[in-house]
C-alpha cells in the first residue's frame, strides 16, 4: 500500500463503514514437516491476523481451506487455535449487528454473543475442498474451531439436491451487507445443481437495500486458457445478478483488484493464497490480501502485500535452443547451474526487500523469509537429462527447496494456478487432481482408468459413485471410503436383483446387474449430461435467450429481483474518493438523507420472492395488498 495510505482509510473509517478483510486459501499446515518450510503457513496466516487487527477491521472473512489437510495433525490445529485465540480474542467491543435468523450458525448465535468468551475480531468462514466435512461424523476442522467459539462457519450445504444459499445479514450505523457463503461441493456436482436450478438464493424482504456479498471456494472458469472442461467448474454467469460482489476462493492466482463480471451484473475479486502449494507461474505473484470497506452501497477494495510469504523465482530454458551437444551433461549441469544462480541472485534480492518492508510498516514480531522458492523449467526433448536431486545437493542451505529445483519437460506446460483442476478421463469418470499433481508424476486418473476400461470395465459399480468414494480415501483422508461404498454397492445390487428378478439362469442375472449398473450411471449423469449438450452463449445472448424461453438450455435463470437502476446513492466518490467502486445494480432508496428505514427486532425476515422461480418459502411478513 502507498505510504500514508492506511492513514487515510482510518479516516474514512466510521460507524457507518464495514471494514472486511478477505483472505482465502491460508492452507496452513502445509508442509509442516519441511525444516525450512514447515512455518510458512502459519506465519502468513499470523501476518493475515496483524493486518486485521492493525487496520481496524470489522471482521475477517476466509473463502476456505484455512487448513491444507482435511485431517489437520494435533500440533497444526494446537497452533491454529492458540493463534485465533490471540488474535481474535481481547476486551474490544465488536462494532456492528448481525440481525439474521441465528439458528443458521451451529451453536445457534454467533461467537461474539458468547457470555463465555470476549470476541473482538469476529471471523466468519466458509470449508473449502481441503477441509470439507466428511467422516462418519460428516465435520470438518472448521467445526471444532466453531464449538471453540473461534470462528463463525457458515455456508454448509445439507442437502446437496436442494441447495439453499442463506444470507447472513449484518448492520453497522446506516450500512447494511447481505453475506451469501457456499462452502465447496464437487464442481461437477454443483455445475449439475446450477444447470438443473437446484441452487436457490434466499434473499430479505427488501434486497435493494442491502450490499450483497459473495463468497465461494470453486474451479472459476478460466475459458480455453485454463483448460478446465466447462462442467468442472462454475461460470459467473450462474450466479444471479442482484448480487454486487463476489470473492471467489480456490483460485491461488492473486487477483485482488475488482473485475466487473462477464455479465456486467456484479464485481469479482480473487484474493489468491498466501502460500505457495505448488511450484507454478501463478504462485509467483505477489500474494496479497483485500482490506474492503463499504459504505452506503459502494465499496473500496485496498491491496494489502503479504511480506512474510516466501517468494518463488520461476524461468523456462530450453536446450534445443542453448546450442549444447545434446550427449554433454557436463555442459548441461553447468549451464543450467549459472541459470539457477542468477534466479538465486533474484531471489535473495525479494527476501531483503520483504524484510525492509515488513520493518518499514511496523511489523516487528513477523519475520521474512531468508531462502527463496526457485524453480527452473527445462524443455529438454532429444536432450540427456540429470538428476534433479543431485543437482540440487549444490544449492542446500541457499534455496528453500533443494530437491525439486528442476523441472524436465518435453513441451510447455500452463503457468497454471495453484488450485486444483478435474480431467476427463472418460464420459463417466472425472477424478479430481491434486494442487501439486502435473508434470511431475503419473496422475491419479490415469491409474484408475487403466483398470475401467475395455474388457475390465466395471459392471456392477457405477463410476460416479466410485469417484466420489476415491475423492474421499484420496483427499480427505478416509481410509474406509472405497470399501464402504464396494460393501453399499454389492449390497444394493443383490436386493435389487433378489426383489425384482425374474431371470433363471447366471447370464440372465449378469445382464440384469449390468443393466441396473447403467441405469444408475445414467441417473447421476442425466444433469451433467444435459448440460454438456448446450454450449456456452455470450451473457447477454443467454440472458436474452433464458428470459425468452424460460427455464430452458444454458444456464439457469436469475432474473434480478432488484429494479434496474443506475449506482447506488450516494456517489462512490463522495465516499471514498476517486477511487471506490459504486455497485452496478440498483441504488437505495432516494431521498435528502439517503437514510435507510430502520427495522424492529433482533432478526429480519427472508423474502420467499424466489430467484428464477427458485427460492425457499421461509417466513415472512404477509404480503401487501396490491395499490388501488
Amino acid at each position: 500500500a502507498p505510504a500514508g495510505a492506511g492513514a487515510a482509510e482510518d479516516a474514512d473509517h466510521d460507524e457507518d463503514t464495514f471494514r472486511i478483510l478477505v483472505a482465502t486459501d491460508t492452507h496452513v499446515g502445509y508442509g509442516e514437516k519441511d525444516k525450512v518450510r514447515g512455518k510458512d503457513s502459519m506465519t502468513s496466516f499470523e501476518e493475515i491476523l496483524h493486518i486485521a487487527k492493525a487496520r481496524k477491521a470489522d471482521f475477517v472473512l476466509h473463502g476456505g481451506d484455512l487448513f491444507h489437510d482435511n485431517k489437520p495433525s494435533r500440533g497444526c490445529l494446537y497452533q491454529t487455535m492458540d493463534l485465533l485465540r490471540r488474535k481474535l480474542l481481547g476486551p474490544g467491543d465488536v462494532g456492528f449487528q448481525v440481525v439474521s435468523d441465528p439458528s443458521m450458525f451451529a451453536r445457534g448465535m454467533v461467537n461474539y454473543e458468547d457470555t463465555n468468551v470476549n470476541v473482538e475480531l469476529p471471523m466468519f468462514m466458509i470449508h473449502g475442498n481441503h477441509d470439507d466435512p466428511g467422516g462418519e461424523s460428516n465435520l470438518s476442522a472448521a467445526n471444532l474451531l466453531e464449538v471453540a467459539s473461534l470462528v463463525n462457519y457458515f455456508g454448509r450445504s445439507e442437502d446437496l439436491e436442494d441447495i439453499v444459499v442463506k444470507p447472513v445479514l449484518m448492520r453497522k450505523g446506516r450500512t447494511q451487507i447481505a453475506l451469501y457463503g457456499l462452502g465447496n461441493i464437487r464442481d461437477e456436482r454443483l455445475n449439475r445443481a446450477f444447470q438443473a436450478r437446484k441452487v436457490r438464493f434466499e434473499t430479505p424482504a427488501n434486497p435493494e437495500q442491502w450490499f450483497n456479498i459473495m463468497i465461494l471456494h470453486q474451479n472459476r472458469n478460466k475459458g480455453n486458457k485454463g483448460g478446465a472442461p466447462n462442467k468442472a467448474c462454475i461460470h459467473e454467469q450462474m450466479l444471479p445478478s442482484f448480487l454486487d460482489l463476489v470473492i471467489w476462493g480456490h483460485e491461488h492466482d492473486c487477483e485482488v483488484g475488482p473485475r466487473e463480471s462477464l455479465s456486467g451484473e456484479f464485481y469479482v475479486i480473487q484474493p489468491g493464497s498466501s502460500v505457495a502449494t505448488s511450484l507454478s507461474q501463478g504462485e509467483s505473484l505477489l500474494k496479497q490480501v483485500a482490506l474492503i470497506d463499504v459504505k452506503h452501497g459502494v465499496f473500496r477494495c485496498t491491496p494489502v502485500p503479504l511480506y512474510t510469504v516466501r517468494p518463488l523465482v520461476m524461468k523456462d530454458v530450453s536446450l534445443a535452443e542453448s546450442g549444447l551437444m545434446r550427449t554433454d551433461t557436463q555442459a548441461i549441469w553447468n549451464a543450467l547451474t549459472s541459470d539457477v544462480e542468477a534466479l538465486i541472485a533474484e531471489g535473495d534480492q525479494e527476501c531483503r526487500r520483504r524484510q525492509q518492508e515488513l520493518a518499514a510498516r511496523g511489523d516487528h514480531g513477523l519475520k521474512a523469509p531468508t531462502l527463496p522458492l526457485v524453480r527452473l523449467r527445462v524443455e529438454h526433448a532429444g536432450f540427456e537429462t540429470i538428476s534433479s536431486q543431485s543437482f540440487g545437493q549444490q544449492f542446500v542451505d541457499r534455496v528453500a527447496n533443494p530437491d525439486d529445483l528442476l523441472l524436465f519437460h518435453r513441451r510447455g506446460g500452463s503457468g497454471g494456478t495453484g488450485g486444483s483442476r478435474t480431467i476427463m478421463v472418460a464420459d463417466n469418470l472425472e477424478i479430481e487432481e491434486g494442487p501439486s499433481m502435473g508434470e511431475d508424476g503419473a496422475q491419479i486418473q490415469d491409474i484408475i482408468y487403466k483398470y475401467i476400461e475395455g474388457e475390465q470395465g466395471l459392471s456392477i459399480l457405477p463410476e460416479p459413485d466410485l469417484n466420489d468414494a476415491v475423492q474421499s480415501f484420496v483427499h480427505r483422508s478416509e481410509p474406509c471410503a472405497i470399501e464402504k461404498f464396494v460393501r453399499e454397492a454389492v449390497e444394493a445390487t443383490n436386493m435389487s436383483v433378489m426383489r425384482e428378478s425374474r431371470a433363471v439362469g447366471e447370464e440372465e442375472i449378469r445382464v440384469q446387474i449390468q443393466d441396473r449398473a447403467e441405469s444408475l450411471r445414467r441417473q447421476r449423469l442425466a444433469g451433467g449430461a444435459a448440460a454438456a449438450g448446450d454450449s456456452l452463449r455470450p451473457a447477454g445472448a443467454a440472458a436474452a435467450a433464458a428470459g425468452a424461453a424460460g427455464a430452458g438450455a444454458g444456464f439457469a435463470a436469475f432474473p434480478s429481483v432488484l429494479e434496474p437502476t443506475t449506482k447506488r446513492e450516494p456517489a462512490a466518490e463522495d465516499l471514498f474518493g476517486g477511487d471506490a467502486v459504486g455497485g452496478l445494480n440498483s441504488g437505495l432508496g432516494r431521498g435528502s438523507s439517503g437514510a435507510l428505514p430502520r427495522m424492529g427486532g433482533s432478526a429480519l425476515d427472508l423474502d420467499p420472492t424466489p430467484l428464477g422461480g427458485h427460492a425457499t418459502p421461509v417466513a415472512a411478513p404477509p404480503p401487501e395488498p396490491p395499490a388501488g
